[in-house]
């Protein structure tokens, strides 16, 4: 009998496995072919699982320094082209090769220049009023690479919190706040006119402040500690005198509360995120209707204003919780113009800056401008090549993105080219939000009976009066920034970016779709999604993939949706195909996994061609849903390159299980970790079997052999095989 129990084990781990070991038909035989055991994933007949071949492009490697390449100094005499025309002083900085010494300030105030503020991120020196002839001797200095011209500040707000999918709403059931984020614990530095934070929304959000300006008369506390005089350790605390920086502060970070204690629906899309206040403009705000000394003073408070930023990005503020110690995100709706045609190309002093800000890991959102689509080129700062450039979409006034379209005053892209042979960094902006006809928080100024210097503040005001700009669409996204940081505080800069842009709402048809297939100089990458973002950055937390992301790498699917192979033979298979390439060199692999199995390579067309830069190609999966357990299969993929992996896709398929092995209660890892203890047993039970005398053999009564084996038809074949066994022998 034990025998029989053997035989029956190995029939029962054999069994699993008879479908590996024969040539059956199948339904995808002629067009589809498989080399997973499970029949899960099959790939095009005729398709390769060698990766093409890409060349790398020339930017990839290129080092030359940004000053013999820039667009502002098209004669390469290292000074802006447009001081070469001026009969006037004009405000003036320089640039260094090198870190700013002693003995370059020395020279310079040896030979009668005023020195108003060094830059320490960007090698810069801030001159102000200079006369015109006298840039020749500047750019002639020792380490001197460039002479710069002053740019004119100028400032550039509900619906929008659900349209951009951060509270949830009955369009958009699912809103980033689902996720449990609000902001909590990121700090935003809104760099403007200066918040009212006693305003009802904002109250409780102050950190720190600074003042990089100091020349607004309505301030008292300019007032007091003398004018162009304030603390620099984070303690001053701003008023703004215009109205603008409040409002922006509202749009990224309001609760919607009313001075009643009432709650409204105006909320930012980071309600519980904190304020760090940076004044850099005046009760005027800043503009070209203001005297040309002031426009100098902004160009200078600006500047000042980032650099401190920068150099407190860690700063344990006073009375503050550890963690809201330091500065997150910088938040900019406001930008530089360029006395140059054409706009800036990212080598203007305001634009590098912001590069050296997303460096030291501070996120950047600043606005795209509102020259509207006939603008030539982008503003200083929003010409930035890091930072994250936001345009303005209107909205409708409804939730619903469908009838969303580009504002009319939004700049467009691109940017001007920079001159080093990559177009990627000419895409600008990158994102669009929702910046017409917003509500606003009311600044104190706001209601026309307050006044900062005899006492009034926002503490009693509201929500109201419509305003329109990228101004308003950039706070918004500066929101979504906090409300990723607070899901997964270990991203990169340049990871949110990526995620910005990457889970964006495609809007328009590609603008120059040799560089990317998605951009568009209307929207960007498209109108930012918080839900999709937010959601990325979890799972980037969950699966430990902080600092591993690629940024460069792009594997996307083919648009615009998935669908079902129909035809009769390949009904139950669901394709899956993309594309993917890497900006900055080669894509080693796409793969793929199955409700987090092992990763397995998507196949490719099979061809001898060498891709050329930015040449993307196509990859395919096919997956058979009677193959697949019945109800949600997840599935994961994603691109390796030498420096990474890209940001992962991940989507969700319904299975069949008409075929599903698991349905028998032996699947294939069942097989892999049962089967050797089943082999065991089985070779035990036979060896016995072999050595010991049969347990029904022992005649224990008047039984004969003959009359047990009668009782036992299946014990009696196996006795006769033994005695034949013996016979023979």
């Amino acid at each position: 009998m034990k025998r029989l129990i053997a035989v029956f084990l190995f029939a029962l781990m054999l069994g699993p496995l008879t479908g590996t070991l024969t040539l059956e038909q199948h339904p995808h035989d002629g067009q589809w072919f498989t080399v997973d055991p499970t029949e899960r994933s099959w790939h095009p007949i005729g398709s390769t699982f060698e990766i093409p071949q890409q060349l790398e492009p020339s930017w990839a490697n290129d080092e030359t320094p940004w000053w013999e390449r820039s667009a502002l100094d098209q004669n390469n005499n290292y000074i802006h082209d447009s001081i070469e025309s001026e009969l006037e002083p004009i405000g003036m900085a320089i640039s260094y090769s090198e870190e700013v010494n002693e003995q370059h300030l020395q020279v310079l105030e040896s030979l009668g220049f005023e020195v108003r503020d060094v830059i320490e991120s960007v090698n810069g020196v801030l001159l102000g009023l200079v006369e015109p002839e006298l840039a020749t001797t500047l750019a002639s200095l020792e380490d001197v690479v460039m002479v710069h011209r002053y740019g004119q500040v100028v400032f550039y707000g509900d619906v929008q919190t659900q349209n951009v999918k951060a509270r949830n709403s009955t369009i958009y059931p699912n809103g980033a706040w689902d996720f449990g984020v609000t902001g909590k614990g990121v700090n935003i530095a809104m760099v403007d006119t200066g918040v009212d934070n006693e305003h009802p929304g904002l109250v409780g959000k102050f950190v720190a402040g600074y003042d990089a300006v100091c020349y607004n008369p309505s301030d008292p506390n300019c007032v007091l500690n003398g004018f162009g005089v304030r603390p620099t350790d984070g303690t001053f605390d701003p008023d703004d005198g215009n109205q603008h920086g409040t409002a922006c502060m509202g749009m990224a970070a309001a609760t919607g509360l009313e001075a009643d204690g009432s709650q409204s629906e105006f909320y930012g899309s980071a309600p519980d995120s904190s304020l760090v206040d940076v004044r850099i403009g005046t009760d005027a705000g800043a503009g070209p209707f203001e005297n040309y000394v002031l426009e100098q003073e902004f160009y200078e408070s600006a500047m000042n204003g980032i650099q401190w930023i920068i150099d407190n990005k860690d700063t344990a503020w006073a009375g503050a919780d550890e963690s809201l110690h330091g500065i997150d995100i910088i938040s900019l709706s406001w930008g530089i113009t360029s006395h140059e045609g054409g706009g800036s190309d990212g080598t203007d002093m305001h634009s590098m800056i912001l590069d050296e800000a997303m460096q030291a890991g501070i996120v950047v959102s600043v606005a795209a401008g509102n020259d509207g689509p006939d603008n030539d080129g982008l503003s200083g700062m929003g010409s930035s090549d890091l930072s994250i450039t936001v345009g303005a979409s209107d909205d409708g006034n409804t939730i619903d993105r469908s009838d969303d379209t580009v504002a009319s005053y939004s700049s467009r892209g691109p940017r001007r080219d920079n001159g080093d042979n990559n177009p990627l960094n000419e895409l600008k902006p990158e994102i669009s939000a929702p910046g017409t006809n917003i509500i606003q928080s009311e600044g104190c100024v706001t209601s026309g009976t307050c006044n900062n210097f005899v006492g009034g503040d926002a503490s009693g005001n509201t929500y109201t009066s419509r305003g329109s700009g990228t101004s308003y669409a950039t706070p918004s996204v500066s929101g979504i920034l906090a409300l990723m940081m607070e899901a997964n505080e270990n991203l990169t800069t340049a990871e949110m970016k990526e995620i910005i842009k990457f889970t964006a709402e495609r809007k328009g048809e590609p603008t120059q779709p040799e560089v990317d297939p998605f951009w568009n100089r209307d929207f960007g990458w498209g109108i930012v999604d918080a839900y999709e973002a937010t959601k990325l950055a979890i799972l980037l937390k969950e699966q430990n993939l902080n600092g591993q992301i690629d940024v460069f790498t792009q594997v996307h699917l083919n648009q615009p949706t998935l669908t079902n192979n129909t035809s009769e033979a390949d009904s139950s298979m669901y394709v899956i195909s993309g594309f993917a390439w890497n900006q900055m060199g080669s894509v080693n692999s796409v793969e793929y996994r199955i409700d987090g199995g092992e990763w397995m390579s998507a196949s490719f067309e099979d061809t001898d061609t060498t891709l050329g830069p930015l040449e993307g190609f196509q990859w395919t999966i096919g997956l058979d849903l009677d193959k697949l357990p019945s109800g949600d299969v997840v599935i994961e993929i994603r691109g390796l390159s030498d420096e990474g992996q890209s940001l992962p896709i991940t989507l969700t398929v319904q299975g069949n299980g008409l075929m599903d092995s698991s349905s028998s209660g032996l699947d294939l890892d069942s097989i892999i970790f049962v089967g050797p203890v089943i082999i065991i047993i089985a070779l035990m039970l036979f060896f016995i079997s072999r050595t010991e005398t049969p347990l029904l053999l022992v005649n224990s009564s008047e039984e004969s052999i003959d009359e047990a084996l009668e009782k036992d038809y299946d014990l009696s074949v196996v006795v006769d095989a033994e005695l034949l066994e013996h016979e023979s022998k």
